[in-house]
């Protein structure tokens, strides 16, 4: 990139700091031009992260910031909306309130895996950790929503939290049992990630949760079990495969 990350970021910031949003967003176009790679010539997430984690750290003290990500989110496209999703994940840290208003927002939009991942893993723990609570109160409600993307994005913040808070396996446990009889792929998908993550801190307690389920005569919920047990040790994976073949 011939620019840094850095220095695209402080352009974005100086096009967001005057209003002109569609200014900051053909300018990003523009950078990141050469750095599209593949068949469908996306920006890296990775790149996009560390323009995002830089634009966050300008915008910390400035007042109008979530007013002008609103405005970047609403004009952007993906790779605007993973920047905005970036930036929030330093901001979430500081103004966690003023976050999940933001949060609540753009929840309409999410559409896609990559976008309700990033979220999760950047923003949403963040809430969790400042209020679990709160936080997983609103989880348990986007688990029972119509719209996919919110239920995967509830099981897609179990992950990164666990991580952050290794000692709350069994809130995360009594949190995955309401997605166990899932029955779409991509929140299947999720469910099996959760577990496995789970099973790195607390193997013997994610054995007998998944032995309990392995009860329950659903293909869903047996599914989900063959691939949240990958991570957990060899007599565990042996034991579980005996009780759902």
């Amino acid at each position: 990139m011939r620019n840094g990350s850095n220095e695209v970021a402080k352009w974005l910031f100086g096009e967001i700091k005057e209003g002109d949003v569609a200014s900051a967003v053909s300018l990003l176009s523009r950078a990141v031009e050469g750095e599209k790679t593949g068949k469908l010539k996306f920006t890296r997430t990775p790149l996009l992260n560390s323009i995002g984690r830089e634009l966050g750290k300008l915008l910390l003290r400035e007042g109008w910031k979530f007013e002008r990500l609103m405005q970047l989110w609403e004009r952007g496209k993906r790779d605007e909306r993973l920047i905005v999703i970036a930036a929030l994940g330093e901001i979430s840290r500081r103004e966690p309130e003023k976050t999940k208003e933001f949060v609540q927002g753009i929840l309409d939009d999410i559409s896609d895996w990559e976008t309700c991942d990033q979220l999760a893993l950047r923003v949403v723990v963040n809430l969790a950790v400042h209020n679990r609570k709160e936080t997983f109160s609103t989880m348990e409600k986007w688990v029972k929503s119509e719209n996919k993307w919110l239920r995967r994005l509830a099981v897609a913040t179990i992950p990164p939290y666990i991580r952050a808070k290794p000692g709350e396996s069994r809130v995360c446990l009594e949190f995955l049992e309401k997605v166990m009889r899932e029955e779409d792929r991509d929140v299947k998908k999720a469910v099996g990630w959760a577990l496995r993550e789970v099973s790195k801190k607390a193997p013997e307690e994610v054995l007998l949760f998944l032995k309990k389920w392995a009860e329950v005569e659903d293909k869903n919920t047996r599914w989900i079990i063959k691939e949240g047990m990958r991570k957990l040790p060899e007599r565990a994976r042996q034991e579980l495969k005996g009780l759902i073949r």
